[in-house]
């Protein structure tokens, strides 16, 4: 298993280079003796004799750290997000004789969902969605909204600490205001110069968190009403998950995944679906990612388990 996870992992499939990750796939399933296919808009589809299949995809974000094994987990960029379950399905294939489960292996997961969109549009069913939860089935996946923020002050001499208007102190003050009221991240910063002047100018891009019951009118119009220039980038609601008992029987713990997955575009097109996989979301997209060996193993198996109980 640690060969199969290594050897994808060191693949670069970073979103819109995913063609060798999957050759890698369904080279790994046509020599078990199961067929696959590639769709129009790039993903693996392997079918099976029910309604329900594990999802996940083949795309990372760019490369922050190298493949390596220390105790307990495998690190580097992806092995949780999400070729750790790509890993498992991989290892739960090479146990499975008759194939009842379906697998699908989208591509570009991390930039626009297109291959979630195109698949959901094409196929109907129930589906496990593999994501990092720490092994834990989600309840629910929390909604999000991406917005871009323009302050704009008046320059100054940098020597005149109170001369002008800071663009940068306008926006932290903001920020903090927010910060009251709504869940997010600042996810980028920009202004000033190195002309020693007072900022006239500060980008923020702000990343929100919604849940059931938030009110995005009322965050729209609080957005409209900063002293800024302003442009929503992009809005999720959040999606609640479904009961898929065949998962359940195996996965005691919920949880609740905080951002967005493909299950969203499945769940808008009438899917069932549910979240669960190796690895916790927090550490992804930085130099800590990692997945515990123990749990790709264990993933496997339920796997397994499933494609064997889902006919009964």
């Amino acid at each position: 298993m640690l060969k199969i996870l290594e050897e994808i992992t060191r693949i670069d499939s970073t979103s819109g280079n995913e063609d060798e990750i999957k050759n890698y796939v369904s080279d790994w399933f046509e020599d078990l003796g199961f067929k696959t296919k590639t769709d129009s808009a790039g993903n693996l589809i392997v079918r099976g004799n029910s309604d329900l299949w594990f999802i996940t995809h083949l795309d990372t974000v760019p490369r922050i750290s190298d493949f390596r094994v220390e105790g307990e987990y495998a690190y580097g960029t992806g092995v949780a997000d999400a070729k750790g379950s790509i890993a498992a399905i991989l290892l739960a294939a090479e146990g499975i004789e008759e194939m009842n489960l379906n697998f699908a292996f989208l591509v570009d997961e991390e930039e626009g969902g297109t291959g979630s969109k195109h698949f959901a549009r094409n196929y109907s069913g129930r589906a496990v969605v593999m994501e990092p939860t720490e092994m834990k089935l989600a309840e629910k996946q929390l909604g999000s909204a991406e917005v871009v923020l323009e302050f704009r002050g008046v320059s100054a001499h940098g020597a005149y600490w109170n001369g002008g208007v800071n663009a940068i102190e306008l926006a932290m003050r903001e920020i903090l205001k927010l910060k009251e009221k709504y869940r997010f991240s600042v996810q980028e910063i920009s202004g000033g110069s190195d002309l020693y002047a007072i900022p006239d100018s500060c980008r923020v891009r702000l990343s929100f968190i919604f849940d059931f019951g938030d009110d995005y009118e009322t965050f729209r119009e609080m957005v409209e009403s900063l002293p800024a220039e302003f442009e929503v980038l992009e809005f999720y609601e959040p999606i609640e998950c479904d009961s898929i008992p065949e998962i359940e029987r195996h996965v005691g713990e919920r949880t609740v995944m905080l951002s967005w997955t493909d299950a969203y575009n499945l769940k808008k097109a009438g899917w069932k679906v549910t979240i669960w996989g190796p690895g916790n979301l927090e550490d992804c997209h930085t130099d800590r990612e990692r997945v515990r060996i123990a749990d790709i193993k264990r993933c496997a198996e339920i796997i397994r388990r499933v494609n064997e109980e889902v006919v009964e």
